[in-house]
């Protein structure tokens, strides 16, 4: 046997992968200083993007994806996965490599490749050049602003109806308003990108102020991801532009610990759980075996019981037709990512969304090997790309580059979950939209 099974069973690996983890996670580190002695960056986008990506969630939590202690999450479903958790793994692996690759050849071609002018310069030319528009409009930042708030205050609404205290379970146990939760924190994700690229551009200090306000709201939305993805921008960038990437590693380390305590406290909380005491003991379990950094997991739960047809880009087709109601689409109902992925293993997907195969799940499972290869080879251009804009950005007075490379490739990090095609377009219509009023009251008020 080549599994090993150590303190219990907390730690199960097997004993030729872990020696390929560890050397990948020596890598890191090396391939960091090596960057760090280069360019005096402690911190920069790529090292942020890899490590919350890739380096936590697959290189260090791999010996514990497949412990029986996940029974806490999956049930006796642990056992099914332990049998294909190796072979998911080496899926992740070709997929982590790929990614190097995808970076030298950003090094060596910088924009002259074929991904920079199809599936990078088209947005820029586009959604880029809107997103600009309404960072550079004061006006139209304080519109979406207010459409947030309006937002907000309709889930609410929605959520007291249904008689909940748990506003994101609620939505999540209704599937016919579940649309207008999704839609809303879609919204929070642009109002808050567009009010830190502000802070950043022009130091305004009533940008400050509604995004103070925009926390204190989101708080009450009940969706950790759509309010770590706004501190995460914020610490960013004042790291990239105030700092030049200079920043004691130890207190980042430190910070993100605490951030993450509060984080899964919120959860036990939002849960009914009061008792101090019982939320500290538990944040072990809930951090490895939990639904946090579970994405090597949920693959190998989806994974073992696909019947391994490849789906040749169906799920994908899908994704792409996500600006069409489900009700007027009954291919878009049948093959979304979120419904193959809870009617593989069982789930009913009219109750529960689906589950998140990582990174490199919904490629694998459309067009298995080469898909990842090839899907690993675009995000690592793209988050290099934005590395370097990053970068240059922060030796100009033009700060917005570096938001604005996000932006561009907001398409290309889609491709890594279909379901997120929703939320471009959702991004689209709202920057459209809010660009559309402030020019027509602007006119108005000229008259």
């Amino acid at each position: 046997m080549n599994t090993i099974e150590l303190f219990g069973g907390l730690l199960r690996f097997d004993k030729y992968l872990i020696i390929i983890d560890i050397a990948l996670i020596i890598h890191f580190i090396y391939d960091w200083y090596r960057m760090y002695k280069r360019t005096g960056w402690t911190l920069d986008y790529w090292t942020v993007s890899m490590s919350l990506i890739y380096f936590l969630p697959f290189l260090i939590i791999y010996p514990f994806s497949s412990s029986l202690y996940n029974a806490i999450s999956v049930g006796g479903n642990v056992i099914r996965i332990q049998e294909v958790i190796n072979e998911c793994y080496i899926v992740f692996l070709a997929g982590y490599l790929s990614i190097y690759l995808g970076r030298y050849i950003f090094n060596k071609y910088k924009f002259n490749t074929p991904i920079n002018y199809v599936l990078i310069r088209p947005f820029e030319k586009t959604l880029t050049k809107l997103f600009e528009v309404s960072v550079k409009n004061d006006f139209t930042s304080r519109i979406l602003f207010l459409f947030y708030f309006i937002g907000l205050l309709g889930i609410l609404a929605f959520g007291r109806q249904f008689g909940g205290n748990d506003i994101r379970a609620v939505f999540q146990a209704n599937p016919e308003i579940r649309a207008l939760y999704n839609f809303v924190l879609i919204l929070s994700s642009v109002v808050s990108l567009v009010l830190i690229a502000r802070i950043f551009q022009f130091n305004s200090l009533i940008d400050k102020i509604l995004l103070g306000i925009f926390f204190l709201l989101t708080l009450f939305i009940g969706a950790r991801a759509f309010l770590a993805q706004p501190i995460i921008y914020l610490f960013g960038f004042h790291v990239y532009y105030n700092l030049k990437g200079k920043i004691n590693l130890i207190k980042v380390g430190i910070t993100g610990c605490i951030v993450l305590v509060l984080g899964i406290g919120m959860s036990s909380v939002r849960a009914g759980e009061l008792d101090t005491s019982l939320i500290l003991a538990g944040l072990g379990d809930q951090i490895l075996f939990g639904n946090s950094y579970s994405d090597l997991r949920d693959f190998a739960w989806v994974f073992a019981y696909w019947d391994h047809a490849l789906l040749l880009g169906k799920t994908y087709l899908a994704g792409f037709m996500s600006f069409i109601p489900s009700f007027l689409s009954d291919f878009r109902t049948e093959w979304s990512i979120g419904k193959f992925t809870a009617t593989t293993v069982g789930f009913d997907p009219l109750i529960h969304p689906g589950l998140r195969p990582g990174i490199f799940g919904e490629v694998f499972f459309n067009f298995g090997y080469l898909g990842v290869i090839i899907l690993g080879v675009i995000l690592g251009y793209g988050t290099r790309y934005i590395d370097f804009n990053i970068k240059v950005s922060s030796n100009s007075l033009n700060k917005l580059l570096g938001f604005s490379s996000i932006v561009s490739t907001f398409f290309i990090f889609n491709l890594t979950i279909t379901a997120g095609f929703f939320s471009l377009y959702v991004f689209i219509i709202v920057l459209l939209l809010a660009s559309i009023l402030s020019i027509s009251l602007k006119i108005l008020s000229k008259r």
